[in-house]
């Protein structure tokens, strides 16, 4: 496997616990824009595995899943995991800044 960067790896592991938490037989994605666990479990493994390539064309897309009232704090606060959610955003939040910096990568607002 190749050899991938810290910014990387902690949104990985992140990514990771985001699944398993979604795939808690108690999570209810009814507030996201997602029709079924199934379908977010596979956007969410597509973000790893690009990640794991370092192809950042989709990182915006990660980025929304994390922001404020969007899928992932719907479903946590629908499930309730919403306090835990909180601490794993703000570790995203850290680790997505690194990783934009590092890779010197187009501000989220950049057209």
């Amino acid at each position: 496997m190749e050899n991938i960067d810290n910014d990387e790896t902690v949104i990985i592991e992140i990514l990771e616990s985001v699944k398993k938490l979604i795939l808690e037989p108690r999570t209810d994605i009814s507030w996201s824009t997602f029709n079924s666990k199934d379908e977010l479990i596979i956007e969410i493994d597509a973000h790893i595995q690009k990640l794991r390539l370092r192809d950042f064309s989709k990182v915006k897309d990660l980025i929304l899943l994390f922001a404020p009232t969007s899928d992932f704090q719907e479903i946590s606060l629908s499930s309730g995991w919403g306090n835990r959610y909180l601490n794993i955003s703000e570790r995203f939040d850290i680790a997505i800044e690194g990783l934009y910096e590092k890779y010197q990568l187009k501000s989220f607002f950049d057209k």
